[in-house]
């Protein structure tokens, strides 16, 4: 009887994702439940057609208002999307607003309509994102901490930053930097540190607080 009820239960679960929410797919060696909240462990995978996909070892998803949108991950997780991809050790994501945050040794890859790399993420010890409105938000441990290392943030092959926190606006183009802030800026030769600076990725231009900055030329050009 127990059997049986649980088969119910699952089998009303998925009809409810595919009610609301267009197309899901679910597949993981346990899935268990109850009203509002569904929990899946051993080679999870979820993946919402044309938005995102995801594989973990443990998940859960929750629902408000009846609508099963929300997903907690534990464990190693990675994620890919229309724009690029990440890995982290924790993860939280809304697949109707495509937005979400990862935690713990996050690694983050965002390309350009082409596919190519254009942001690349790494050492963060948290990264807000919203792949609808592509916008992304990051910060390191801090420095107190043991394992602590600064961000590190690629922008395509043309620079190079540390810092402690930092912000990516698609729309504007501008990354914003904070604390402990160096740009190693190898399109235009020159290196940047700061406490705090906004850069422009589409024009090159800069705007700081506390800014010593580095030129390299060839002497004797013209």
């Amino acid at each position: 009887m127990k059997k049986t009820i649980s088969v119910f239960l699952v089998i009303l679960f998925i009809v409810s994702i595919f009610a609301v929410t267009s197309t899901v797919r679910i597949r993981a060696k346990k899935i268990s439940g109850r009203k509002d909240i569904v929990y899946l462990t051993g080679e999870v995978y979820i993946e919402k057609v044309g938005d995102v996909s995801l594989t973990t070892e443990s998940a859960t998803m929750t629902a408000k208002n009846g609508n099963w949108n929300y997903i907690e991950t534990a464990g190693l997780t990675h994620i890919s999307f229309s724009s690029g991809d990440a890995t982290s050790f924790s993860m939280t994501y809304n697949l109707n607003t495509s937005s979400g945050i990862l935690k713990h040794n996050v690694i983050a890859r965002f390309n350009d309509e082409n596919g190519k790399r254009k942001i690349l993420v790494q050492n963060a010890e948290k990264l807000d994102f919203n792949l609808e409105k592509e916008e992304y938000t990051g910060e390191a441990l801090p420095k107190s901490a043991k394992d602590f290392k600064p961000l590190v943030i690629y922008y395509k092959d043309e620079l190079v930053a540390n810092s402690l926190y930092f912000e990516y606006d698609e729309s504007t183009g501008i990354i914003l930097l904070k604390g402990d802030v160096f740009v190693d800026d190898k399109k235009n030769n020159r290196k940047i540190y700061a406490t705090e600076l906004y850069y422009n990725t589409k024009d090159d231009s800069f705007e700081g607080t506390n800014v010593s900055l580095e030129m390299e030329f060839e002497e004797g050009a013209e």
